[in-house]
């Protein structure tokens, strides 16, 4: 467990367990339900939330058994990292569940991981897959904190870091923490579907006295 300083105060962040994944799959579908790429997704907010409710847990069991899930003491944010090429791998499973699931829109579903993968980039790195606070703590450092906890990692293992922006507020964020777009322009979902920043970080060189990023 580390802790880091924010607007908030200190913020203590752990790796998450199977016990956390009922609170963490509550956070997520209230972070990401009514973001530009769900309401694309599903554009009824009922069926949007049932949908979402299903899907999240799996998730996160999956980026437990595949790759790391940090969250917070108090479970009010997680971060689902995977490690490439898992990241950018889907089987047949999890194509099946994605189906079943998610019924008559399983087609967008598709369209936007078939848009993904096209641009992910073939290179080692850490996949930032989801990155989701609470809304009524959002604001107040949190997502900073889980982001400067892994980058710490990255940092000291030499590794990159990758993520797809889906809102301008979420792409501002992650320049500031070191984050650039990787191609000119953002990406486009048909049907006047919202743009997406694909962003690549590089790892930082790390104090040998420290091990913290040198600036």
């Amino acid at each position: 467990m580390t802790a880091t300083a924010g607007p908030a105060g200190t913020v203590r962040v752990r790796r998450a367990g199977v016990d956390d994944v009922p609170r963490l799959a509550r956070v997520l579908v209230d972070a990401f339900v009514d973001t530009p790429d769900a309401r694309w997704l599903i554009p009824g907010t009922a069926r949007r939330r049932d949908v979402y409710q299903r899907l999240c847990p799996g998730l996160l069991a999956q980026a437990m058994t595949d790759g790391t899930v940090h969250t917070t003491i108090d479970r009010a944010a997680a971060a689902l990292w995977l490690p490439y090429p898992i990241a950018h791998t889907t089987t047949d499973r999890q194509t099946a569940r994605l189906r079943r699931i998610s019924g008559r829109h399983a087609d967008r579903f598709l369209q936007l991981a078939a848009l993904l993968h096209t641009h992910a980039p073939r290179q080692p790195h850490t996949y930032l897959a989801y990155l989701g606070v609470a809304p009524h703590r959002q604001r107040n450092g949190i997502g900073g904190a889980l982001l400067r906890h892994r980058h710490r990692i990255c940092d000291t293992a030499g590794i990159a870091s990758y993520l797809v922006a889906t809102s301008p507020a979420a792409r501002d964020l992650y320049l500031r923490h070191g984050y650039r777009p990787t191609t000119r322009h953002p990406l486009a979902l048909p049907d006047n579907g919202p743009p997406l920043w694909p962003m690549w970080r590089q790892p930082q060189p790390t104090s040998p006295t420290t091990g913290t990023a040198a600036r």
